[in-house]
């Protein structure tokens, strides 16, 4: 039904529908097809306006998302997964909750043990440019190394994953994804055994190049 609906051009705006002419375009009843967009809209994936002569639907954040996955998963079937991708964005300050989550001793043993390395005691944080935001998510469908969540007897911290990568050519770095943060999916964030600000001389606005590898380890 999503993908239906992304057919009729819900997934970049507000198209008007009849679940007649719905119902009529995937092969079902009226009532069924009405019944399949309340649980889309129940589960938060599509958003419902009443319009004269029927209503006007549109994908949410959610329900994109759903489709992405989706196509993501059917692109790793179909093509092969890349040897390595490439990202590029700005740098930037963060808000200083990497360095809090990294010095936390259940996540520091684990980066020495499979990382290899301890990491520095922060985050290079990275706005990605728009046109690369395909590519991170395509990075998500490669292997990387898993950082397990852990108690620390007052409260929980989720997994991690870490995908190798090298930052204008210094080798050695993981992109973590999935610890707790403020950050949008435009935004990486970056650990390694050194300060890479300092070893790559970069400032806030410089530009950075990221390059993804799958993980061997």
């Amino acid at each position: 039904m999503l993908y239906k609906l992304v057919e009729l051009s819900a997934y970049v705006g507000n198209v008007p529908i009849t679940t007649s002419r719905l119902a009529e375009s995937v092969g079902t009843s009226q009532q069924t097809a009405s019944r399949r967009l309340m649980e889309l809209e129940r589960a938060g994936l599509i958003r419902r306006l009443r319009v004269p002569g029927g209503e006007s639907v549109q994908l949410t954040a959610d329900g994109k998302r759903e489709l992405n996955v989706a196509y993501l998963t059917l692109r790793k079937v179909f093509e092969p997964t890349p040897r390595e991708i490439t990202l590029e964005g700005e740098l930037f300050s963060g808000l200083g909750e990497g360095a809090y989550y990294i010095s936390q001793p259940g996540y520091g043993k684990q980066f020495a043990k499979k990382l290899g390395y301890d990491p520095f005691p922060g985050t290079l944080n990275i706005r990605l440019d728009k046109q690369f935001l395909d590519e991170k998510a395509l990075m998500e469908t490669m292997s990387f190394i898993l950082i397990d969540g852990f108690s620390d007897g007052r409260r929980s911290f989720g997994p991690v994953r870490c995908y190798p990568v090298s930052v204008n050519g210094v080798a050695r770095a993981h992109i973590v994804t999935a610890m707790r943060s403020h950050y949008g999916e435009e935004i990486l964030e970056i650990i390694a055994p050194v300060n890479l600000r300092e070893r790559l001389k970069l400032k806030d606005g410089d530009t950075v190049h990221v390059r993804v590898s799958p993980s061997s380890r």
